[in-house]
């Protein structure tokens, strides 16, 4: 902890905090508002971050994925130690990188960094990450073989330096993507959220009479490390451990994860030993994607409140031996990075489960599906996201909730606008009766989603699909959710992951997993039963 000189009385603090939150939710918000791709308007899947002049995080907007969780400042901490020293940051700068490395998994994910400047000095930084529509290569998904088959990766660049744009950088983008007005439309729009955030900052500091951001970082830090250990100190000291399967490609080929969750003291550390190589599909993940989907499980379980700062993370250790699913190293392909990330609350909650069975939940019932299309809509290229979830797995004292997914909280595109984006028609999307684990607190039910290609040409199309060999896992006698399908119309085979084409009259039906129950069925109670029997949740 560093010794700050400025002190905040809490009412200030309060009030000042707020502020921050406002200030990031408002940049966010301008993201929204001015991208062009639904993946980022529609979805959300983005993140604003604003950090001290040493890259620590201080506040992040609300609407944000946790794939995100502490990548900008990861990345921030990089750009200073390696690229861009405080002496090489002048006002109007705009870095941008998707090494996966550094950022945030995979190619599609850009991190934008700009600096902020109060009376000439460096003071802070604001950041965000956006998943881009394209980033050239094989189409998103998990088809590619290898790195350099995921498009072009952009080494830590200025993008602006001192308000003027690199334009050779951004002609390079704009020749090697798919609907290029999409993708550097969402680039513009992650640079104006970083100028918001800095106009709305640079007022905060004006009506409040601060120089500098410093001492508020500190406090804010500070006060989140302190409630973060305190938290973990409650708990017994120990090591847990806890091992799970998941599909892999669905063909036989599995991926296996092992865990090792060591409490001791104010300090967690988390240990994924044993768990699988790297797989052939695009499904691995980088280490920094890996601490997100680690860490945010464990704050959500033993300390959900505090901001999702640099101090509710110090305490949380992760390590996992180099090269294996967990820890990719080049030049493995990492595109569906997410599929893995998204599972690994399940094996955290099942290892924290012998320690705090309270505060955890069962197995969800998908990783988050998601759907690329590309093709051409009058005239014009597009690349379209939609985003599909299982059930929730269940909860001490609740039943999990329908078509919900834990940890990712992207959010569907509404059907009108996939329609009118996109030649297809939407055949059928209802909830899946008895699909959901049974037990003292059930799942939630997975869904059905079915479209049609009603266009003349083939759809390029990439899935991604979980949970179709395996199942959701039931915890603490809870039963396990039904298994997901993925089915094509006239019959024929069909990748669970992976690319192909959709042919005009075609339609593809999604069935999504339920989600797990928790405890044992013979403590349900009957008045849920006969409720769940009502209202056709189970026959």
């Amino acid at each position: 902890m560093r010794k700050t000189k400025t002190k905040f009385d809490s009412i200030s603090l309060s009030i000042l905090w707020a502020r921050l939150i406002s200030i990031v939710d408002e940049a966010g918000t301008t993201l929204q508002r001015t991208s062009f791709s639904t993946v980022t308007r529609e979805s959300n899947d983005f993140a604003v971050v604003l950090m001290d002049r040493d890259g620590r995080s201080i506040a992040q907007s609300s609407i944000s994925v946790p794939s995100f969780l502490g990548v900008l400042p990861i990345l921030t901490k990089a750009l200073l130690k390696d690229y861009f020293s405080h002496d090489a940051w002048e006002e109007g700068d705009v870095v941008m990188t998707n090494d996966p490395w550094l950022c945030a998994g995979h190619k599609p994910d850009i991190g934008i960094v700009s600096p902020i400047f109060h009376q000439n000095e460096l003071i802070g930084f604001i950041g965000t990450i956006a998943h881009s529509p394209d980033m050239g290569g094989v189409l998103w998904g998990a088809g590619s073989r290898d790195l350099y088959e995921e498009g072009l990766m952009v080494p830590p660049t200025k993008l602006m330096q001192a308000g003027v744009p690199n334009l050779t950088l951004f002609n390079i983008l704009e020749a090697n993507v798919r609907a290029p007005m999409q993708t550097i439309g969402d680039i513009k729009a992650q640079i104006a959220a970083n100028d918001q955030g800095i106009r709305s900052l640079a007022k905060l500091m004006e009506e409040n009479n601060l120089t500098d951001l410093q001492d508020l970082a500190d406090v804010i830090i500070d006060n989140t490390e302190e409630s973060m250990r305190k938290a973990l100190a409650a708990a017994p000291d120990g090591t847990f451990t806890y091992s799970y399967d998941t599909d892999g490609d669905g063909k036989g080929n599995p991926c296996h994860f092992e865990i090792a969750i060591e409490i001791q003291g104010d300090e967690i550390l988390v240990d994924y030993a044993g768990t699988s190589d790297a797989h052939p599909l695009s499904i691995n993940a980088v280490l920094n994607y890996t601490f997100a989907y680690t860490a945010y499980p464990i704050k959500c379980a033993f300390n959900p409140e505090i901001p999702n700062n640099d101090g509710a993370f110090y305490p949380i250790k992760v390590i996992a031996p180099e090269g294996c699913l967990v820890n990719a190293q080049k030049p493995v392909p990492l595109g569906a990075r997410n599929i893995t990330g998204n599972m690994l609350h399940s094996v955290v909650f099942g290892a924290l489960a012998k320690v705090i069975p309270n505060k955890i939940q069962a197995d969800c019932g998908s990783a988050c599906w998601c759907i690329v299309l590309n093709g051409t809509h009058h005239g014009n290229e597009f690349v379209e996201y939609f985003f599909l979830n299982g059930g929730y797995g269940a909860r001490p004292q609740l039943d999990g909730p329908h078509c919900l997914s834990f940890p990712t909280n992207v959010a569907n595109v509404p059907i009108e606008v996939l329609e009118n984006d996109v030649p297809i028609l939407v055949t059928q999307k209802a909830l899946v009766n008895n699909s959901a684990g049974n037990g003292q607190y059930r799942g939630g039910l997975g869904q059905i989603f079915g479209f049609k290609n009603i266009g003349e040409k083939d759809l390029n199309i990439s899935i991604l699909a979980e949970k179709t060999v395996s199942n959701a896992k039931g915890l603490l006698g809870g039963e396990d959710g039904a298994q997901g399908k993925v089915e094509i119309i006239p019959h024929r085979d069909f990748p669970s992951k992976g690319l192909d084409k959709l042919k005009p009259g075609e339609e593809l039906i999604l069935t999504l997993p339920g989600g797990a129950g928790y405890g044992p069925p013979s403590k349900r109670d009957k008045t849920l039963i006969e409720r769940d029997r009502l209202l056709k949740y189970i026959d």
